[in-house]
């Protein structure tokens, strides 16, 4: 048994104090407590501690370099599953010690599940997509409602964790605007209910207006990205769509957190007010938010980037313990792991990071993680 001590504690729901966790194993044994003699302490100074954070949306396959189509076409399965180790491996070092990925080809990312090094990695395999759709490359193309059934049944017979649709276009790939609707609700409704008949959730890519309704009527567990795009070409959020949002307690995952210093591509730089704008009364009305960062798709956003979404959240309006549990506590919900993941409590799995300062005063502080255990053992 080992115990930390640092200068603050977030146990994923709140401030606690002695600011102490005790680990036995790859368990934490208990938070906020004074330390045994018995237990071997680790002290870590002027640190703050926390649970560790759960990026809800990556794309481990991914490197950044070049458009997503460059990045997997001519490159082997072999090369695939390396790269997105050493993805796996960046994201961990940078305090992410669970992520859901959100499309792979051929299910590289499922052999990565078993290494205790890594971050806990729940894979979707190739998300499910139209005949050029968005992200076609990555093999989940379908026509009709035969081959819906059949991609849902083939993720669930690889052991996927979670099933994506991509109920939209997207921005990368230009095949298809990222504001048309890719497939009918009747063809949403059978991937749910599908996947939830073999006990898998559903996550939508979900860039246009349409599409979100879509995805609602057909009761998807979470909404990538939520951008309101229009058959205009621009986010047109409404209010009374907000407001089933908010009230429908999907849990939604805006892409936010990007390294500070790359710029915004012009297109998505004149619309983000808009799109932070309609994320903002998201939290106002009460949605459930949480942080997907897209890791992968471009060079400002690596798979270490989550941190940087606490700045984004705040924008948001949230208050930073708001901030930090939706890094934490909520997300864990969100990916169906709360029983686990999220918090520093009795039980639950010691994922545990230490940043250095006070990130409820500071929000930089929350990019400089000094220590990251994962399952118990060091592993920055």
């Amino acid at each position: 048994m080992f115990a930390l001590r640092a200068a603050r504690l977030f146990d994923g729901e709140r401030l606690a104090d002695p600011p102490t966790v005790l680990v036995d194993g790859d368990r934490i044994v208990a938070a906020g407590v004074a330390i045994p003699a018995e237990a071997r302490l680790i002290d870590l100074g002027a640190t703050t501690l926390l649970p560790g954070l759960i990026d809800c949306h990556q794309h481990l396959c991914f490197d950044g370099v070049g458009s997503l189509e460059d990045q997997v076409i001519g490159v082997d399965d072999d090369a695939l599953l390396a790269r997105a180790r050493a993805s796996a491996w960046c994201a961990v070092r940078g305090g992410v010690t669970t992520l859901r990925d959100l499309g792979d080809r051929n299910y590289v990312t499922l052999g990565l599940r078993a290494d205790p090094s890594l971050p806990t990695i729940l894979s979707a395999g190739p998300p499910i997509t139209r005949v050029d759709g968005h992200c076609w490359f990555l093999g989940g193309t379908c026509t009709g409602e035969e081959e819906l059934r059949r991609a849902v049944v083939a993720r669930a017979e690889h052991g996927c964790d979670v099933v994506k649709v991509m109920a939209t276009g997207g921005y990368l790939t230009p095949a298809r605007p990222m504001w048309d609707a890719q497939f009918s609700v009747d063809e949403l409704r059978i991937v749910v209910d599908e996947a939830h008949g073999v006990g898998l959730p559903v996550a939508a890519h979900c860039h246009g207006i349409v599409g979100i309704e879509y995805a609602l009527d057909a009761r998807v567990d979470t909404i990538e990205h939520c951008t309101f795009y229009s058959s205009n070409g621009r986010p047109e959020p409404d209010e009374a769509l907000l407001e089933r949002l908010a009230s429908s307690g999907v849990a939604i995952a805006p892409t936010i957190g990007r390294l500070p210093d790359h710029p915004i591509p012009p297109q998505l730089a004149a619309n983000r007010p808009i799109v932070f704008g309609a994320w903002r009364r998201l939290h106002e009305l009460g949605a459930v938010l949480v942080a997907g960062t897209d890791a992968g798709i471009g060079p400002a956003r690596p798979h270490d980037a989550l941190p940087h979404a606490f700045g984004d959240l705040l924008e948001f309006g949230t208050s930073p313990i708001e901030g930090l549990q939706a890094l934490t506590t909520s997300a864990a919900r969100a990916c169906g792991v709360a029983d686990r993941k999220g918090r520093l409590s009795p039980g639950f799995d010691a994922d545990i990071i230490a940043v250095n300062g006070d990130p409820l005063r500071d929000p930089d502080a929350l990019t400089s993680v000094t220590a990251v255990w994962r399952a118990g053992v060091q592993v920055q």
